[in-house]
């Protein structure tokens, strides 16, 4: 079996376990994302009209979106374009079954869209350990690790952009390591394309170019490399210019010079005590650390130190990306990203995180076992972040005054660092409680310490959601006894095929 066979076999065993396991639905930042999309597919602007919608949770989402007074969104143009097909087959659906309605279709069709984006980034994963020269086991191993056991996992089922800025940047290094393998003048072309998605999705993604440009500056010193590096990331500056002047008649405003925290005096603070903050919240907060959303990290200076010795420029490349985005994200106010699932900003150079560990596998069982362990460890914290919602324990904690700080935009408290209040924790409450009240009708209580009182216990009931589409679908009560014998089928056959390709992928590593 070829490798490429392999990958098609790895795509849609990634593709069934994601659609599997994503919600369906959607807010926040990918609410906006989503209006962009339907503004641009149903009226060809985009700006976000007004409209009305049959789901009373979208509804209360577009009202909070019309609060704000804007009339665009101040995301990049990189997933709402992404999303354009996505919502357009959702649409489409809509004139073919009238009894669901549009918006729920329409939903539900761009929620895919983080699925398929995800499972290319798996996809993605996999060639680039392939080119890192690897042996087909440690392929397998480190491919699953990041599929399933890393913050891409329940962040393929989110409406963030961080995956396809970290699709973008991973496009961009294959790109770049390929070319010094094979001198090939269209890998450059493959940098700047995969630089370019990731600019115009978040234009800070910029900070990696000086990064790829050491690791290529003696590969680029001809116009023709030149100019099949920079010209795509050229079209991608002209799109974002045009994009920003058609909402703000100027090519330099993005829409974040609307925020409060841009008119307060920026997003950095880069004071002492603001880094130290950040990076024991980055590393070791149980709401955001590293350290627990992705368990493979603490082999990493082991794992650094392996790869340097056998492939050292990538090794610097990997670690140079890592750093970059550290620096900027310790300055951040909002480093922890507000109500997310781990260190949102730094899910991007998740893999880079991994794909040194490769040469640790190759070297000893031992080493190869303790990734395996770490890896499996990484799974077992990312499913209550897959199989329940935790923007509904964010709420649980603030609706019912749980410790004493509490999250809010531009401040963190309890919901970051409190291990009480660790969305790990609380996801696996949210799961067993849902579990419990469908046997039982009884939901779980919720009960932690605080320094004010000595307990604070309240029940999880409305909180207790097992957030997946196929579950959400059949408790609307809009699919009748056929149709959810036919959605039952699909789920089936989804498993199915699952089990198949997974098989299949398998066999692959067993292959000398």
């Amino acid at each position: 079996m070829t490798d490429r066979t392999a990958a098609c076999y790895l795509f849609v065993f990634l593709l069934c376990i994601y659609l599997l396991t994503a919600g369906g639905h959607y807010g926040g930042d990918g609410f906006w994302n989503y209006l962009t999309a339907r503004s641009l597919v149903i009226d060809g602007d985009l700006k976000i009209s007004d409209q009305t919608f049959a789901i009373p949770e979208m509804q209360r989402q577009y009202e909070a979106v019309a609060s704000s007074g804007r009339i665009h969104s101040k995301y990049g143009l990189g997933l709402p374009l992404l999303e354009v097909p996505f919502f357009a087959v959702g649409h489409f659906l809509s004139g073919i079954i009238p009894k669901i309605p549009a918006d729920y279709l329409t939903m539900f069709t761009v929620s895919m869209t983080n699925v398929v984006l995800c499972a290319l980034w798996g996809v993605l994963f996999f060639f680039t350990v392939c080119l890192l020269g690897y042996s087909r086991p440690c392929v397998f191993i480190l491919t699953f690790i990041f599929a399933l056991g890393t913050m891409a996992f329940p962040y393929s089922g989110y409406g963030f952009s961080e995956p396809l800025v970290g699709a973008g940047i991973l496009l961009s290094v294959y790109g770049a390591i390929a070319h010094r393998k094979r001198a090939a003048v269209f890998d450059l072309a493959i940098v700047g394309i995969g630089l370019g998605l990731a600019v115009s999705t978040k234009l800070y993604a910029l900070i990696v170019l000086p990064v790829l440009v050491y690791y290529l500056r003696s590969e680029i010193k001809n116009t023709r490399k030149m100019a099949a590096l920079f010209l795509p990331l050229f079209l991608f500056f002209v799109l974002i210019a045009c994009h920003n002047w058609a909402r703000y008649g100027n090519v330099f405003l993005t829409g974040y010079h609307l925020d409060i925290l841009s008119q307060q005096g920026g997003y950095f603070a880069f004071w002492p005590s603001q880094i130290v903050t950040a990076l024991y919240g980055l590393f070791l907060s149980t709401g955001r650390g590293l350290l627990f959303f992705l368990p493979v990290v603490c082999v990493f200076p082991w794992a650094y130190r392996a790869c340097k010795t056998s492939h050292p420029d990538e090794a610097f490349l990997f670690l140079s990306l890592i750093a970059v985005h550290i620096v900027l994200v310790a300055g951040m106010i909002d480093w922890h990203g507000g109500s997310c699932w781990g260190p949102r900003y730094l899910l991007p150079v998740v893999p880079f995180f991994i794909l040194p560990s490769g040469e640790l596998i190759a070297r000893s069982q031992t080493w190869m076992r303790c990734v395996v362990a770490l890896g499996f460890a990484g799974l077992v914290a990312q499913l209550p972040g897959v199989l329940a919602n935790p923007h509904l324990f964010v709420r649980f904690a603030q609706d019912k005054e749980m410790g004493d700080l509490l999250f809010v935009p531009g401040q963190t408290g309890d919901l970051v660092f409190s291990p009480y209040l660790s969305p790990i924790l609380g996801g696996y409450y949210q799961i067993v409680s849902g579990l419990v009240r469908l046997f039982t009708g009884q939901s779980l209580t919720y009960t932690i310490s605080s320094s004010t009182t000595r307990s604070i216990t309240a029940s999880l009931e409305s909180y207790d959601v097992i957030d997946v589409w196929w579950l959400n679908a059949m408790h609307t009560g809009m699919l009748g006894t056929g149709m959810i014998f036919t959605l039952l089928l699909f789920v089936l056959i989804l498993i199915l095929t699952a089990v198949y390709t997974a098989y299949q992928f398998f066999q692959w590593q067993r292959q000398s």
